[in-house]
């Protein structure tokens, strides 16, 4: 009976423990983050501002008034120390190339506080505002890539791709609708080598019924170091003019360098590794003005884009549309290509989700290529 009386006790003894040391780490997520600046010190507040943007994340992504886009709630970020219980360097140096700090930490952030802030931002009248102001679906931005000479990267290239598609993929986060260069050819035949004006630039995207324009450019110079190897020094240009003025409204430039081998290859790769290093924080920064050009409320709609369909087929999606009792409007339609700009509340995946389930029901073979915020893409299989 003692036996069994103290079996009990340990048993019970040990369940307290667990649960005294649950609820004193459940409250807490640890995240691991990297940070930078001009000491060390810089670097590690920079690292635990990432550390609550990180945290912060996985609420904001999971709301779909804050995921659509607005900047305010940077103001939260803003207070990150208010949020980081304790945190651990992992792994610190200083970068010769960047001439600065880095570090590498483990932060504790306190999820009430953070999700107490996310709460009461998301019941901030303010906030309200800034939402109805930030909704972009109708407004389209066409971004072109410009080649000063026949010496820069080509289009194709994957520092040029790289920086391309995190122009798009921030445009597409806010709900903007995005052409580049190789769709834009696709669609209307504008094959262009990327040797382009800005007079150019601004006919184009008005052929496209833009909004604005993004010219992107890449400029670079090279030079010897004592131990055989290039210092490439690269400026990553990005130009936003407005279509229906002509007006340049933002002009961000970033410049960042590395160490490359010699040789045509070597040096087009250096290249290419700082535009993509360089390639987000810029994108983010152009981004934000191209935001603040165009804040207005906008009505709201899905982009549904079928792609490789016989006219008839096209014919028949717009009946498959109608049946469904959704209002749209024609987009684009050239060839084989269809863009139908759905008017609805709900979000891409639902629309998605349905109209593929009914288009099955109805015959029509199609086969989902993607999705980029509020673009659906669909093709003939």
């Amino acid at each position: 009976m003692n036996v069994l009386y103290r079996t009990i006790k340990r048993f019970v003894f040990m369940v307290l423990i667990v649960f005294f040391a649950s609820t004193v780490t459940v409250h807490a997520q640890s995240v691991v983050a990297v940070g930078e600046g001009a000491t060390k010190q810089a670097a590690i507040n920079d690292a635990i501002r990432a550390a609550v943007e990180k945290a912060l994340g996985a609420y904001v992504q999971a709301d779909s008034k804050v995921s659509n886009g607005n900047l305010e709630y940077d103001r939260i970020i803003s207070s990150s120390s208010g949020y980081v219980r304790d945190y651990t360097v992992l792994k610190e140096g200083h970068d010769p190339i960047e001439e600065a700090y880095k570090v590498k930490l483990q932060a504790e952030v306190d999820d009430v506080k953070l999700k107490s802030a996310l709460d009461a931002f998301l019941n901030d009248t303010r906030f309200q505002k800034t939402f109805q102001k930030t909704s972009f679906d109708s407004r389209k931005v066409v971004v072109l890539y410009k080649r000063r000479s026949t010496e820069d990267l080509e289009y194709d290239s994957k520092g040029v791709q790289t920086v391309m598609d995190l122009i798009q993929d921030k445009l597409v986060g806010y709900g903007f609708r995005v052409f580049l260069q190789d769709q834009l050819s696709r669609i209307k035949d504008l094959a262009s080598d990327g040797m382009i004006n800005e007079n150019d630039a601004i006919r184009v995207a008005q052929q496209e019924d833009g909004d604005a324009v993004v010219l992107v450019s890449i400029d670079a110079g090279k030079r010897r170091t004592s131990d055989g190897y290039y210092l490439i020094h690269s400026t990553l240009g990005m130009k936003a003019f407005d279509v229906t003025t002509g007006e340049l409204f933002a002009n961000v430039q970033d410049r960042g360098k590395t160490v490359s081998r010699g040789g045509e290859y070597g040096i087009s790769d250096g290249v290419s590794r700082v535009a993509i290093k360089i390639g987000s924080a810029a994108a983010e920064n152009l981004v934000k003005k191209i935001v603040e050009r165009f804040s207005g409320a906008r009505s709201k709609f899905i982009t549904l884009i079928v792609r490789d369909v016989a006219l008839d087929v096209q014919d028949r999606i717009e009946d498959l549309i109608m049946d469904l009792g959704w209002e749209y409007r024609i987009g684009r339609q050239a060839g084989s290509y269809l863009e139908l700009e759905v008017f609805s509340e709900s979000d891409p995946t639902s629309i998605r989700s349905e109209f593929r389930r009914q288009a099955r029901r109805a015959g029509i073979a199609l086969q989902s290529v993607g999705m980029k915020g509020s673009r659906i893409i669909f093709s003939s299989p």
